[in-house]
């Protein structure tokens, strides 16, 4: 592996460099990182922070501006990821290096045929608002109710495991189905049950030391339309408020539907990432 980079631990000096201060809203998930063991984080202690979970393939970048012209550097970052050899790995990174990455990423690992599957934004909202008070959107109705999905409870299990079932085909699981439910079951989630049914879900992540990340609110696509993506947006900012951090959350720029619902809770753009989806050419 690489030496260019150590590995650090969360209270390395890197973070309290002013420019990651300024960034850490966007970098939600490196800040999250921080405090949880199944995470690795490596560092040049000057300028790049890389972080990646031991059980999936998302990788996390943070650079400073300063290095988006600086060819040498950004091949040794994408280097250093050919070396960690992820399969499939998906590269979160500032808006402003992502070109350069992207070229790099491809010239760097020709003996090992990768190639930059797809490349797209993803909106980074905030919700500087107070609690939500309207209680058409955060009361369920009489033959409703939300309850915290309990991972031990094996109706809990059931009703998780249900719904992404009628998912599965939507969001292109059928590979990764029981790796995805599972996941799901770890997080803090709400459900609305209706009829015995879940028939919408907020979850959320863990908490940094001022953003809390809303990681995803799901809906039956047999039951959109009826309000229940908007209730279970706001009873997770809520939930959120209530702990005393702000709600953030991050969103695919071409997801519409999703981007109106953020605006409409009162979620407003922060900044953008870029994703990057990089697999073997075969």
């Amino acid at each position: 592996m690489a030496s260019k980079f150590d590995l650090i631990k969360g209270t390395d000096d890197i973070f309290k460099n002013p420019e990651y201060i300024s960034d850490s809203v966007v970098f939600n998930s490196i800040e999250s990182a921080r405090n949880e063991d199944e995470y690795k984080m490596y560092s040049d202690h000057r300028s790049v922070i890389i972080s990646t979970s031991e059980t999936g393939n998302r990788v996390w970048i943070w650079t400073s501006s300063s290095i988006k012209n600086n060819t040498d550097k950004l091949i040794d970052i994408c280097r250093f990821l050919r070396d960690l050899n992820i399969p499939k790995v998906e590269i979160y990174l500032k808006q402003d290096v992502s070109g350069n990455f992207s070229d790099l990423y491809a010239l760097a690992t020709l003996e090992i045929n990768y190639i930059v599957k797809d490349e797209f934004s993803l909106g980074v909202y905030t919700y500087k608002g107070d609690k939500i008070t309207d209680t058409n959107i955060i009361v369920p109705d009489e033959d409703e109710k939300i309850i915290l999905i309990d991972k031990t409870n094996k109706e809990h299990i059931a009703l998780v495991t249900d719904f992404y079932k009628d998912c599965c085909e939507e969001f292109r699981w059928q590979e990764k189905f029981e790796r995805k439910v599972q996941e799901y079951l770890n997080m803090e989630m709400y459900a609305l049950v209706k009829d015995g049914k879940m028939i919408a879900n907020a979850a959320i992540g863990s908490p940094t030391e001022k953003y809390l990340r809303i990681k995803s609110i799901a809906v039956l696509k047999n039951e959109r339309q009826k309000g229940y993506g908007y209730k279970m947006c706001a009873f997770a900012v809520n939930k959120i408020l209530k702990k005393g951090t702000q709600p953030m959350l991050y969103t695919h720029v071409g997801n519409s539907a999703a981007m109106a619902l953020w605006k409409k809770t009162g979620f407003k753009e922060h900044n953008r990432l870029c994703l990057l989806k990089i697999e073997e050419d075969n």
